[in-house]
């Protein structure tokens, strides 16, 4: 799965929303840095605790308890689990937009730079792999429709396409791809081989080299796509 990929014109509406809404002028003193630090806790806390029993499984009591404080002092800061979860989603997508999407041009997407901006999340996917074990697990229970990730994970798959349809159009427009590409044909191959790559990771207790094989599509599919056949690889 791409995990977390944002749109490319701005971060998550989400994020954007609750910063507008904090006063410019506040400084950040000892008590708030203090509150921002357990937020911190808490969230990586949970995505452990998710990845392991998924989101109906997962305790906050126990959540609360490994992070050293009560329930009660859990909910100051969450609300509800639900938006516990919500937080994570989407503390998890805002990063992921300021690390690597950012760079991509929301207007004329490169869609070689975007193969490889996505490699290069590939590549730090790997070393977080609670995050990719929790969003395996979330992707499959969000398929019921009570699920509180389910608009979450819909939307965001839709989401997804639109950015790479927009990058491939763009390259077949600029002469960068081959005529005749269809965008959101090429993103709902692209999600479903990165979905079903990560399905076999997780199945295999991490044996399977996910990272090896999601790269190697990446380059084959950027190399199939390209008029003179650039691969993510290529200088």
């Amino acid at each position: 799965m791409l995990i977390a990929m944002s749109s490319v014109a701005e971060p998550p509406a989400s994020h954007t929303d609750r910063a507008a809404k904090k006063p410019r002028t506040r400084r950040r003193t000892g008590t708030y840095a203090a509150a921002d630090e357990r937020r911190r806790l808490i969230l990586e806390t949970a995505i452990v605790h998710f990845a392991n029993k998924g989101y109906h499984n997962a305790s906050t009591q126990k959540i609360a308890a490994d992070v050293g404080i009560s329930t009660t002092g859990l909910m100051h800061h969450f609300g509800s689990k639900q938006e516990l979860l919500r937080a994570v989603l989407e503390t998890r997508e805002t990063q992921a937009f300021e690390q690597f999407f950012h760079r991509l041009d929301p207007a004329e997407p490169d869609p070689v730079e975007l193969f490889r901006l996505i490699a290069e999340q590939t590549r730090f996917n790997v070393t977080q792999p609670g995050l990719m074990q929790m969003y395996a697990l979330l992707a499959a229970e969000a398929g019921s429709e009570d699920h509180p990730a389910h608009a979450y994970f819909r939307e965001r798959y839709e989401r997804i396409i639109a950015i790479i349809a927009k990058a491939i159009d763009h390259g077949v427009a600029s002469n960068i791809l081959m005529p005749g590409t269809d965008g959101r044909a090429v993103a709902r191959e692209m999600l479903a081989v990165a979905d079903g790559y990560q399905i076999q990771w997780a199945l295999s207790d991490g044996t399977f080299d996910f990272l090896t094989a999601h790269l190697t599509y990446l380059d084959s599919l950027c190399r199939r796509l390209t008029i003179d056949h650039t691969g993510i690889t290529s200088t």
